[in-house]
């Protein structure tokens, strides 16, 4: 498998995927319909109200829709978030599969809407519509993954973000606390052999207005064999900041700490340099939420790493993305940085936190 095509087909799935999460909000009347909440053993206990959309699930499975039909060998090692299961307003349980032929598509779409035509055929449009981003990649055209991959998605992290879409600023540039740019769509690739992620794609579907439309933008990476390259030119900060969720408990003393919402968007924060280190005591995140994050960051010298282990041991302990493993969830915590100076520095600060 050439690295090049496959990175290329994820820059391509990440932006469709930003298209359909942009049309299925566009209509508030629509979206409203559109909306169920998880329960069972797909719900996260650490929120009182965990919700998924049909742009959740429509994107995840374009994604898998998009690359499978390019790579067939690895189709089934996509894996993503949600269940592909939704129930539409009539209780109608309705599962959410693409395939080549079109008009099955927009058929399922109009079972969920209600037999809403005009937003089934705009679904279905989104979906099929050919996506070609101009980038410009330093990768070698004959540069080959010889190795067994395995890709997680997280087609919407941030969802209530996305749902609610209230912009709330912090007092630190360029970090919100909450809104619409802190909900994202992470597409990771990791080595089943090392369980380590080497390509990552963060698309921030919400991230600027063009008149009145919103517009992407996409950061990525690659760190393969001797290979780390990224599109991400990190800002300087003059302030040292962490950035962590609402519901830590841990304190640090070295750094300004910045609350902000969505696991992506935190991380995101750490590989665009507006913050230093992410932080997380607790094991409420999950491989969906970090792979992609985690590619970019080692592609700039930085990575993710459990909170707990590295604390005890004294030294990253990086995360890990076993593939058979039925526990998808980082149940160690974690800590996102560029520059390990700042994970020691923070390793000072928590050193009583185990």
């Amino acid at each position: 498998m050439k690295a090049k095509e496959l990175f290329v087909a994820l820059i391509n799935a990440s932006e469709k995927a930003a298209n359909i999460a942009r049309k299925c909000r566009s209509n508030q009347h629509l979206f409203s319909l559109l909306i169920e909440e998880k329960t069972g053993d797909e719900k996260n206990d650490r929120f009182f109200h965990d919700f998924k959309t049909l742009a959740d699930v429509l994107i995840q499975e374009t994604i898998r829709y998009d690359v499978g039909k390019l790579f067939p060998s690895i189709k089934d090692s996509i894996k993503g978030e949600e269940s592909h299961g939704f129930e539409n307003v009539l209780g109608e349980k309705v599962i959410i599969e693409i395939d080549d032929n079109r008009e099955c598509t927009f058929k399922m779409l109009r079972k969920v809407l209600d037999s809403n035509d005009e937003a089934a055929k705009e679904l279905t449009n989104e979906i099929f519509k050919v996506i070609d981003t101009e980038v410009e990649l330093s990768i070698s055209d004959d540069e080959e993954i010889d190795f067994d991959i395995g890709i997680w998605i997280d087609p919407i992290d941030g969802t209530a973000e996305y749902i609610n879409g209230v912009d709330e600023l912090t007092e630190f540039s360029n970090i919100q606390k909450s809104g619409l740019q802190c909900a994202t769509i992470l597409i990771g690739v990791y080595n089943k052999s090392t369980e380590l992620p080497i390509i990552g794609v963060v698309c921030s579907p919400f991230a600027a207005k063009d008149d009145d439309d919103y517009v992407s933008k996409i950061f990525y990476g690659i760190s393969l064999n001797d290979i780390k390259y990224s599109n991400v030119q990190p800002r300087v900060n003059s302030r040292k900041i962490a950035i962590t969720s609402s519901s830590e408990l841990y304190k640090c003393k070295s750094f300004e700490v910045a609350m902000s919402a969505g696991a992506g968007y935190k991380a995101l924060k750490v590989i665009e340099g507006d913050a230093d280190i992410y932080y997380l005591s607790k094991g409420s995140t999950f491989r969906w939420d970090t792979c992609a994050c985690q590619a970019i960051l080692r592609a700039l010298g930085g990575d993710i790493v459990e909170f707990k282990n590295s604390i005890i041991e004294k030294q990253p302990i990086p995360l890990k993305y076993p593939h058979n493993n039925e526990d998808k969830c980082n149940r160690n915590g974690l800590i996102a940085y560029q520059d390990v100076n700042d994970f020691y520095k923070l390793l000072e600060d928590l050193s009583d936190a185990i």
